[in-house]
């Protein structure tokens, strides 16, 4: 029964030194090209491993979008999480954490982007990311409800606040007339403009 035990241990530890490694992969051609450029064998040859081995871990290029996603957002949640544990950040902090989040990671913005826009997006991959937005949705609930806002309306609420930003960041973080930094400026300043336009309106 040990040498049982021990044998399955390795092989699932084989197994998500795969998927790992699959991720990585996918992760570093995202980050270099389109994702409309990539498909599975480009991250089967880049990962070091044979086309068909790579649906043996992932049913499609994007489910490993979504697992990738899945991932970067839970890294932004826990920084949001460490802001809020301070018991010292307003919303404007919160935006701000937003902002600096996803205007460093380019692919992690093209990713949520894919899935928001794509509409032919197989099932599994939009199980995992419909699980991904309700999870970092829910965190944007807690946040409104720790500031005041109504039961009633912290729903809402949220999903006005979240999608705002995500508007201005996505509008903004590339204007042509002006540098990456003086971008990042302006869309900081549009950022708490609109934190405290909703802190204001919150009921």
């Amino acid at each position: 029964m040990g040498k049982r035990s021990t044998f399955l241990e390795l092989k699932e530890s084989e197994r998500a030194y795969r998927r790992d490694l699959i991720l990585d992969a996918a992760m570093n051609l995202f980050a270099e090209r389109p994702f409309h450029e990539i498909g599975m064998r480009d991250i089967a040859n880049e990962a070091g491993i044979s086309p068909a081995s790579i649906y043996r871990y992932f049913s499609s290029r994007d489910d490993i979008l979504a697992e990738i996603l899945g991932q970067e957002v839970s890294e932004g949640s826990q920084r949001q999480q460490k802001r809020l544990e301070t018991g010292r950040a307003s919303l404007e902090d919160i935006a701000a954490g937003i902002v600096d989040f996803f205007m460093e990671k380019e692919a992690t913005l093209q990713m949520l982007n894919h899935f928001l826009l794509k509409e032919e997006v197989d099932e599994e991959a939009k199980e995992k990311f419909k699980s991904i937005q309700t999870h970092y949705l829910q965190q944007f609930d807690q946040v409104l409800s720790s500031m005041g806002c109504d039961a009633d309306n912290v729903r809402l609420f949220s999903r006005a606040f979240f999608a705002s930003l995500l508007g201005i960041i996505m509008s903004f973080r590339n204007s042509p007339d002006k540098t990456s930094e003086a971008n990042k400026k302006h869309v900081h300043r549009l950022a708490k403009m609109t934190a405290i336009i909703f802190k204001k309106g919150m009921p």
